[in-house]
């Protein structure tokens, strides 16, 4: 049979134990230290806006590197595609690495996978890059412009697409 003496001990072993996680939660600084979970995830949230029409589908490219960006997909770290619904559109990097990175985005309103140009290289359709970069009197914008510095955790950033 136990006795109510136990009971203060319990208690007692309850409360620090309680205490222990909560500084277990804190680094040397004395700030929390956050665990990632679905809510704090290592996402990039890329919010476009600025779409020209209905048609198609937008592209959107993650690269951590100069080489391709912004227009070869292949040597991307991630493409998303996602469907549009009037002049705005949201595309999501799920379990991004902290690291450096840009992102383009292109509305391909034929759906061929890639940016459609004219003979000169002028963007027949929709296209935008981090940062918002304009292009460059004759290219496209450059990764070093576009690029952004990401720590973990979950980002939102906004595009505006150029037509």
């Amino acid at each position: 049979m136990r006795t109510m003496k136990n009971y203060p001990l319990l208690l007692g072993l309850l409360i620090f134990s309680a205490a222990a996680a909560s500084v277990a939660a804190q680094d040397v600084a004395g700030e929390t230290v956050q665990e990632a979970t679905p809510e704090t995830a290592n996402d990039i949230v890329v919010h476009i806006t600025n779409i020209e029409n209905t048609d198609g589908r937008i592209g959107c490219t993650l690269f951590s590197k100069e080489d391709g960006f912004p227009a070869e997909a292949e040597k991307a770290d991630k493409r998303v595609w996602t469907q549009h619904k009037a002049d705005k559109a949201t595309c999501k990097f799920s379990n991004v690495k902290p690291g450096e990175y840009a992102i383009s985005v292109v509305h391909d309103e034929d759906k061929n996978g890639e940016l459609n140009t004219s003979m000169v290289g002028r963007p027949q359709e929709g296209w935008g890059v981090s940062k918002n970069i304009p292009a460059r009197r004759f290219g496209p914008p450059e990764y070093k412009d576009a690029k952004f510095k990401y720590a973990g955790g979950q980002v939102t950033l906004d595009i505006k697409l150029r037509n």
